[in-house]
């Protein structure tokens, strides 16, 4: 999928006027992602990602653990938007994640992830 795709995709499912603030909302669920698994498979995630977004997000050797609620609230505060927003922002770049790369990487992230994560799949 391109970048110009996966930022489509999220811009319409979370209903994103700006393509600026999609672009933005992808990046940054993307790095919090990345910050919550291990370097190695932060790594696999982003080579099945185009390089635009392989080269936006700085992965770091070793996760980061935190809860779902945590998560949102990172990205919340990040992106200056309140926490149900984040939400439904999270949601449409995870779903979009699951379209861009193979279902067995998609699966590899998930199983690093705390169990409550499956709702940010709904």
């Amino acid at each position: 999928m391109s970048y110009d795709e996966i930022i489509e995709r999220v811009q319409e499912r979370a209903g994103i006027e700006d393509r600026s603030a999609a672009e933005g909302t992808t990046i940054a669920v993307l790095q919090e992602l990345c910050d919550r698994l291990d370097g190695k498979e932060a790594n696999d995630l982003l080579a099945q990602l185009p390089g635009k977004l392989q080269h936006a997000v700085v992965v770091s050797p070793s996760p980061l653990p935190i809860s779902g609620g945590e998560f949102v609230a990172n990205v919340a505060r990040e992106l200056e938007i309140p926490e149900d927003e984040a939400r439904r922002r999270i949601r449409a770049v995870f779903s979009t994640l699951r379209e861009a790369v193979s279902r067995g990487e998609f699966q590899d992230v998930l199983e690093e992830l705390d169990p409550e994560y499956a709702d940010f799949l709904a």
